[in-house]
């Protein structure tokens, strides 16, 4: 007879020693996540005046792990080191939490990155909303929100069967990236950080790492239209496009508000307008590579020379 103590902020993770004894008919205390209790379903016990030769908890204070470790059963333990060691601090304990509302088999085990989509914007929006408020204890409750989004996801990917990823991957990366487009991080002089450098730096070493087929290769076409416009032609005008081949529409916004406007959306309606200017901007790059040329070769004679079309008109137009 022997108690089988499971970690309860990571119950998944069973000792090796245990291993060998889940070969015998096995029993649950009621704090042991469903998901744990499928995985060992073919060795539990289905009689219920069975006393089953290990019982799975992951509560010492249990009433049965009691009375069974005070007859002087066995007891295998999961803790193979405390959780404060693993990852010390409340962000710890957030990741911990997070893991064991995943392997519980409620509403978070069925959630997938799509059907989270939703909830990631409305935080995202939440969030602008505290920080143009001003109010600190909003914006705290807020990034938590949008915090537990960046958990959430990246405990879906722990437990994808290909490409699996999880927090500490996530937080590896970030520190990977941040640390190779700073250099000034190694710069033990103390003098004051060159923010005009800073960015170079940050751009140079940025290009460096992703060969981008196209000026606008990173850009969510999914965000706001009028975000969208903005992002776009930042970058195009970045990359040495003459302004004069940026269409005023594009740069201007109208939102007619008349009565027999006939339903019109100026979110559609913009965004459809940038998606052709972007379209325009790819095509002038591929006639550009046709000749060996390069995004990052064309300045704006080149720009001008490969545009489809003539440079467009101005004034402003609506739809």
């Amino acid at each position: 007879m022997t108690v089988l103590l499971l970690d309860p902020l990571r119950p998944t993770l069973v000792p090796v020693q245990a291993i060998a004894l889940l070969n015998q008919p096995v029993g649950f205390t009621e704090e042991v996540p469903v998901s744990v209790r499928w995985r060992l379903a073919a060795h539990t016990s289905t009689t219920p005046d069975d006393r089953p030769e290990v019982l799975v908890s992951t509560s010492r204070d249990n009433p049965d792990v009691r009375e069974r470790i005070d007859r002087g059963e066995d007891v295998v333990e999961a803790r193979d080191r405390p959780s404060a060691e693993r990852r010390p601090g409340a962000l710890a304990e957030a990741v911990d939490v997070m893991d064991r509302l995943r392997t519980l088999g409620g509403w978070e085990a069925t959630q997938t990155h799509e059907s989270l989509r939703t909830y990631l914007l409305e935080e995202t929006y939440e969030l602008l909303d505290a920080i143009e408020s001003g109010d600190a204890v909003a914006v705290r409750e807020e990034l938590g929100d949008l915090l537990l989004q960046v958990l959430f996801h990246a405990r879906i990917a722990a437990d994808a069967e290909t490409d699996a990823f999880d927090i500490e991957d996530v937080a590896a990366t970030l520190v990977a990236k941040l640390t190779h487009r700073s250099p000034h991080l190694s710069d033990t002089s103390g003098a004051p950080v060159d923010v005009a450098a800073q960015e170079r730096a940050w751009e140079e070493r940025k290009a460096a790492e992703k060969v981008r087929g196209s000026c606008l290769d990173g850009v969510a076409f999914g965000q706001p239209a009028l975000a969208l416009a903005q992002q776009v032609t930042t970058r195009v005008v970045r990359a040495g496009l003459p302004t004069e081949l940026v269409p005023d529409d594009v740069l201007a916004v109208r939102i007619d508000v008349s009565p027999d406007h006939g339903g019109a959306s100026a979110e559609d309606g913009l965004r459809r307008r940038v998606t052709a200017f972007a379209a325009d901007v790819r095509a002038a790059e591929r006639a550009a590579a046709m000749d060996g040329l390069r995004p990052t070769d064309l300045d704006g004679p080149a720009w001008t020379k490969y545009w489809p079309g003539d440079v467009p008109g101005h004034g402003v137009s609506g739809e």
